[in-house]
């Protein structure tokens, strides 16, 4: 997962909650240790995980750094496909350029509950909860 360091809280939650539904989740913010080649690193995260999540704010988008992390992954999948990188936006933001193209799981102004169904909903591809028609309309 790729955050800037200020939004650590947002990805140690988002990791959380992912791992309790069985995902491994590597943050770089949290998993990073002493002596790791940050470079290397993240190029063998994009080459072995299924998923790179972006916690976007403006602060992630202000940091030119973290723009490989995101970079690589939609290198690793351009048009989408096997939804390599996906953001996850947790504050008001406008993404620009290539990260404005892709929809995002969109958790701004949500409470605690809902915020965890539109996070597990969306990385399974799925519809969220509120979007989804009844069997029956009244």
């Amino acid at each position: 997962m790729s955050s800037s360091e200020s939004d650590r809280d947002w990805a140690e939650w988002v990791a959380f909650h992912l791992e309790r539904t069985g995902h491994h989740v590597r943050v770089e913010v949290r998993d990073r240790a002493p002596g790791h080649n940050r470079v290397h690193r993240l190029d063998e995260a994009v080459r072995s995980s299924r998923r790179t999540l972006v916690v976007l704010s403006p602060t992630y988008l202000a940091d030119e750094a973290l723009a490989t992390e995101w970079h690589s992954a939609w290198e690793a999948d351009p048009a989408g496909v096997r939804r390599k990188l996906v953001p996850v936006r947790v504050a008001e933001c406008r993404p620009e350029g290539l990260l404005r193209d892709l929809r995002c799981i969109d958790l701004v102004g949500l409470d605690k509950r809902l915020a965890v169904a539109r996070l597990l909903d969306g990385l399974d591809g799925t519809r969220s909860r509120e979007g989804r028609p009844r069997l029956f309309p009244d």
